[in-house]
């Protein structure tokens, strides 16, 4: 903390002419050190993830596990693409670390690097501002370990990219108060990293920059040296490089700026995704001992969906060490320190970033509030997430509570280094978090972990549906485990290890909690599965069955399977089909015994095997089992199909239970009986 008036100013115009011609400027011995500091913060929250970079990733998981970080890890590993939403910053460094080190240590590392980034990057910023060198090492690091930045490192690599916004305001700022070459030359590389390392940025920087420009050049217009000179040499580098921006997006996609609707995201998206102005007073789901009840919060306010986007809590001591830097600022008068001359600009680009992370409207007492992000969804209708303007009101709030620790410390007053050692304690308090929750498995479940951790060939199939986050589930293995998908295939389906073992599987991978509506798939020789590996989040299951002579390999026209505490079954309305497959090399004599219900009434049905009627079988309504064939199948797939020669029943019309399918039959359990091979 500082201690005496060096570090601390009292302004006075040829102060402030000074500064503008030669700011506070930080050694790189200083920066390395805040560098270093936050290295050393963000290694020890993420030891796990250091210990196994290839198997796990960073982050809390508040969404669970989302697709995002494993869609990222997907293109570093795929390399660049030449698209609009390639960002080549981000991209092309981790498409370069992915070809060394692989896709999922490439990004945890350019994740981890985004912390003492960030750290380095706020320092340069408040120590430009005339911060101390203490005042300038809290802003820092409250600034890269905060929850805003947290969240979007679990979820958002692009997005955690933050290191960049510090960098393009203070070459911004600087640009205004000595417009060299050199400073123009900064800007303009500080711009490119701020919009290719994630379009957010570029957004957030080039909404914010007109507030951020009045802002800073108004109250310093007259002492600097020249202000209109260096206001119209900043502006003109902004608009080239604005121009160069519209070029490179008409290079890489030429259709966005002609038909910008087709990538646009719905307009009820932007209420999902944008900040409640509670929520820089609300804590982060990640604290140790008020996430829990942050998360029930923002549960019973239906904020569960968007809740990545709501981590954008300031905390109460940075708000309070914010509201000291203002009433220092009105206090001093003519005396004012230098940093407390930044006071109103800080303040004013919070409050405008504020305003833009809020909902396009607000209906209060019959009048609707329009907001900023109307505005920029009418233009750039391709944003939704404007909550993620909060990163700005994170970093001003940051600088302008180091600016209140450099106010509350230098007052001789016997309780404000006290009370200034408590607030920044508090702030150190408000965002701690638990090392041990900031990383997990890119694997679901510790059953396919288990399944990577064997040796022997085996070829798994995980019973859950296709989604964006399984998708991924393949790739991570290198191919051991499949997703139901392609093959289609249905672990509750009868005989479904006699279907596995046809397409080569070895074993079958069972997550818990068993979804609702789904009967437990249980190993035994009914079932002919074993047991292999159980945990409280899914178990391992070995096939014991030899690849079948005659299988079921898939089934179309029927309703998705229903389940009661006595058996399962599928629904047909006039006619369904089945593929059945004969492995062998020559035709065989099979025998179909098939568990059927007809509905309402009994039904005839027909059984036809490629077009021809094999059979004709009279099902009741009870449920029992019937014998089809035996009938001679050939080599191959073969259409095998379901026909009731009774007109189908709506079950509403005769139950009354609001379900409007046309039912016939249900199709329960079967087995294929080969009898014999026939050349």
């Amino acid at each position: 903390m500082p201690t005496d008036t060096r570090d601390l100013p009292p302004y006075s115009p040829s102060l402030a002419a000074r500064l503008a011609d030669s700011p506070v400027r930080s050694s790189l011995a200083e920066v390395g050190g805040v560098a270093a500091v936050a290295a050393l913060l963000i290694s020890a929250l993420a030891l796990s993830v250091l210990a196994a970079p290839t198997e796990r990733i960073f982050g809390f998981a508040i969404a669970g596990r989302h697709h995002d970080p494993f869609t990222v890890i997907r293109q570093f590993e795929l390399g660049l693409r030449g698209d609009l939403y390639s960002q080549p910053v981000t991209d092309a460094a981790g498409t370069l670390l992915a070809r060394s080190i692989g896709g999922v240590a490439a990004y945890n590392l350019l994740v981890l690097v985004t912390f003492p980034l960030a750290a380095a990057t706020t320092y340069l910023l408040a120590r430009y501002l005339a911060l101390s060198r203490g005042a300038a090492v809290f802003a820092a690091l409250a600034f890269a370990f905060s929850p805003f930045h947290l969240a979007h490192a679990a979820y958002h690599p692009h997005i955690a990219q933050v290191q960049w916004l510090p960098l393009y305001l203070l070459a911004l700022w600087r640009c205004l108060d000595v417009a060299t070459p050199g400073a123009m030359a900064v800007l303009g590389l500080a711009t490119a990293a701020v919009t290719l390392s994630n379009f957010y940025g570029g957004l957030i920087a080039a909404v914010l920059t007109p507030v951020a420009i009045a802002a800073y050049w108004f109250p310093s217009r007259r002492a600097g040296s020249q202000p209109m000179r260096q206001l119209g040499i900043t502006i003109a580098t902004l608009l080239l490089l604005a121009s160069a921006g519209i070029a490179y997006v008409w290079w890489s996609a030429p259709g966005a700026l002609a038909d910008d609707a087709a990538l646009a995201f719905p307009r009820i998206d932007l209420f999902r995704y944008s900040a409640k102005w509670w929520s820089y007073l609300v804590p982060p789901v990640a604290h140790p001992v008020l996430g829990p009840t942050a998360a029930r919060f923002w549960e019973a306010e239906g904020g569960r969906l968007g809740l990545v986007e709501q981590q954008v809590s300031l905390g109460w001591a940075i708000v309070m060490l914010g509201l000291i830097a203002v009433a220092g600022w009105r206090a001093d008068g003519n005396r004012r320190s230098a940093a407390l001359t930044r006071v109103p600009a800080l303040a004013v680009v919070a409050a405008a970033a504020l305003l833009c992370s809020l909902s396009p409207e607000r209906v209060i007492g019959g009048f609707t509030f329009v907001r900023p992000s109307a505005l920029i969804y009418e233009f750039l209708p391709m944003f939704r997430s404007y909550a993620r303007f909060g990163v700005v009101v994170q970093l001003m709030a940051v600088v302008l509570a180091g600016i209140g620790v450099d106010v509350l410390w230098r007052l001789r007053t016997r309780l404000a280094k006290p009370a200034c050692a408590a607030l920044v304690a508090l702030a150190a308090a408000e965002y701690s978090v638990a090392p041990s929750t900031l990383s997990r498995d890119v694997l679901p479940t510790t059953a396919h972990r288990w399944v990577m951790q064997q040796g022997g060939a085996m070829k798994v199939i995980d019973c859950a549906p296709l989604t964006l986050e399984s998708s991924s589930i393949s790739w991570l293995t290198n191919g051991r485990i499949s997703v139901l998908g392609e093959p289609a295939i249905d672990c509750n389906e009868p005989n479904a290890a006699a279907k596995l073992a046809a397409y080569g599987y070895t074993h079958l991978l069972v997550r818990r909690p068993v979804p609702r509506g789904r009967a437990a798939i249980t190993p035994g020789p009914q079932t002919r599965l074993r047991l292999d590996y159980e945990a409280p989040d899914g178990m391992v299951l070995g096939i014991d069955e030899a690849k079948p002579t005659i299988y079921t390999a898939a089934m179309s026209g029927f309703s998705a399977r229903e389940y009661n505490q006595e058996w399962s079954w599928r629904w047909m309305g006039e006619s369904a089909s089945w593929t059945v497959v004969n492995t062998t090399q020559q035709s065989i004599a099979a025998t179909l015994d098939v568990e059927l219900s007809a509905f309402a009434q009994e039904r005839r049905v027909t059984v036809l095997l490629d077009q021809k009627a094999i059979q004709s079988v009279a099902v009741h309504p009870k449920r029992r089992t019937y014998r089809i064939g035996p009938f001679l199948v050939a080599p191959g797939a073969h259409h095998f199909q379901f026909e009731a020669l009774e007109p189908p029943t709506v079950a509403d019309a005769l139950i009354h239970n609001r379900d409007r399918r046309p039912l016939s039959l249900a199709i329960g359990t079967w087995t294929w009986q080969p009898e014999g091979r026939q050349r």
